[in-house]
């Protein structure tokens, strides 16, 4: 068996994992993306609507500031999902560079197994705070809604970050990479997940002007 770097032998991904992973992995990311764009984009949608309507005719949302901070939460934690996908979030990384790649994968299963136990831990009192009296017996100044509703951002973020957290924990600890996307252009992500060639995307993208796109099946592109 052929060594790695530091004389280690390579990490074998267990058999079968790679496409029920792939599966999992795209389902979730479709939910957190439909989930962060829409919160993101109905604020933006009653922003937008709110000062055209104050105006254009004089006519005042009273809710409109209400319901857009009330996205804007929402759009926050799903938005740290999409993060953590993308292996963005914070990362102090003192032993790795002291360590093999035997070592790293240790390190880094230990540290995927500490953010799970976190984000279970506070997911759980996040959903549990939705039950208490406060919560179920306040209404919102505007909106009139339980304040449960609003505070539900925060367990929802939660729990899709402990599945994502999840996946990144079975990854590391079985030698698979941990954040396919980081190492991707959002352009290749997202036409991954909407189930399109990115090269296809990209040549809608380009002008008249500019020259053929190559197509995989022409080796010699298109300089002809």
């Amino acid at each position: 068996m052929p060594a790695t770097d530091g004389g280690d032998p390579p990490v074998v991904p267990v058999a079968g994992t790679g496409a029920a992973m792939q599966r999992f992995d795209r389902v979730l990311t479709r939910v957190e993306n439909v989930l962060a764009a829409s919160t993101l984009g109905l604020a933006t949608i009653i922003a937008v609507g709110a000062v055209l309507l104050r105006y254009l005719f004089g006519i005042f949302l009273f809710w409109s500031e209400e319901a857009i901070i009330y996205l804007v939460i929402y759009s926050t934690f799903l938005g740290a999902v999409i993060t953590l996908r993308h292996g963005e979030h914070v990362n102090v990384d003192i032993f790795g560079a002291f360590l093999r790649k035997r070592g790293r994968r240790v390190v880094g299963t230990i540290a995927a197994a500490v953010t799970v136990v976190y984000l279970a831990v506070v997911g759980v009192f996040a959903w549990l705070l939705l039950f208490e009296p406060f919560s179920t017996s306040t209404t919102t100044p505007s909106l009139k809604l339980p304040l449960w509703v609003v505070e539900a951002a925060v367990p929802i973020g939660f729990t899709l970050m402990l599945l994502r957290a999840l996946e990144i924990l079975v990854r590391t600890a079985r030698g698979i990479e941990a954040f396919p996307e980081a190492g991707r252009s959002l352009l290749e992500v997202e036409a991954d997940v909407a189930g399109v060639e990115a090269g296809d995307i990209e040549r809608t993208r380009r002008t008249p002007g500019d020259p053929p796109a190559p197509r995989p099946d022409d080796p010699g592109g298109g300089d002809r």
